[in-house]
């Protein structure tokens, strides 16, 4: 997947099996496997200048916890960053780091590094998925209505998207019934092919995308039929995730893999989680985004040549498949 910035990891997989305490407070639930994969990701920035630099703010994600995965900072890597010059906010769901440079002189560098342990598991079939029930929009918290909503790439308003996720759902059907409707028509009229974010319009158009069109697809599909979907990001990668309720009304997290045949509701996934959602209001930017993108501004810039950002993980793509 070629536009996250937040892409490819630098990462070391240890495999693990190990009891752990996976539920995040306030959040669904979700059915993990019991294997742990425990691995090592860098996020952060490494600038150099040519010139004297002043007032330099670099925003980019963290990962956090989530009921399939935990987190642990285990070290910060600092040059020319002060410690107490770095802050954590919340835009959404997904942690963001805010890193204040104050000053550079010319050539000089600066850095700052995060490293975190993430625990991870895969995510497995739930039990009587027949069973599973979209809520009652009266049932949600108002943090959860957004995955209703229309967003950057996913048109779910669109007459086009709405007459499909009508036409798809069978008379009589259950949730998961259209859940799996969904599911089987993006993987039989939409090929894959990398290429540049297009949204879930042109994927259903032009038959054709990557992971973000296919998930766009399913996530608006889903949001047409009042199901609270939402995008999943991980390192070069990402899947939608739905909102159901259990037959004794407990809400879980339901995820999709789009680009692989594996069973709906399965996700042997063990990439870290990066961050999920795909409409965020980030600072600076005048609409709203599909993805938290790491920012880079400066006050004052004095340098012969533009500044040189090092982003960790690097821009990662897809493998094709």
């Amino acid at each position: 997947m070629r536009t996250l910035a937040i892409g490819l990891a630098i990462w070391i997989a240890l495999a693990a099996t190990a009891a752990a305490q996976f539920e995040k407070a306030g959040e669904p639930k979700m059915l993990t496997g019991d294997d742990v994969t425990v691995q090592m990701i860098e996020v952060g920035f490494h600038l150099d200048v040519s010139g004297l630099a002043q007032g330099i703010v670099a925003t980019f994600p963290v990962p956090t916890d989530w009921p399939e995965q935990t987190v642990r900072l285990v070290e910060k890597r600092l040059k020319n960053v002060r410690e107490q010059d770095i802050t954590f906010d919340m835009l959404g769901e997904t942690k963001q780091a805010q890193v204040l440079v104050r000053a550079l002189s010319p050539h000089e560098d600066a850095e700052a590094i995060l490293v975190y342990e993430v625990a991870r598991r895969g995510v497995i079939m739930p039990s009587q998925p027949e069973k599973l029930t979209a809520p009652a929009l009266r049932e949600l918290d108002r943090s959860m209505r957004v995955y209703l909503s229309p967003g950057p790439a996913i048109e779910s308003n669109h007459s086009k998207i709405t007459k499909l996720s009508a036409q798809l759902t069978p008379p009589g059907g259950t949730d998961w019934d259209k859940l799996a409707a969904f599911y089987d028509y993006i993987h039989e009229h939409v090929q894959y092919e990398n290429g540049p974010l297009k949204g879930a319009v042109a994927a259903l158009e032009e038959g054709r995308g990557d992971c973000e069109e296919m998930t766009a697809l399913f996530v608006a599909l889903c949001r047409a039929a009042k199901i609270p979907a939402r995008t999943v990001w991980v390192p070069g990668h990402c899947y939608p995730e739905v909102y159901l309720n259990s037959a004794l009304g407990e809400p879980h997290w339901i995820v999709a893999e789009m680009t692989n045949q594996f069973p709906l509701g399965e996700s042997p996934e063990t990439r870290p989680i990066l961050q999920k959602g795909d409409n965020f209001r980030v600072q600076g930017s005048r609409r709203p985004e599909h993805y938290v993108k790491p920012t880079l501004q400066m006050k004052n810039y004095l340098g012969t040549t533009p500044p040189i950002v090092q982003w960790f993980p690097p821009p990662g793509v897809e493998p094709p498949r």
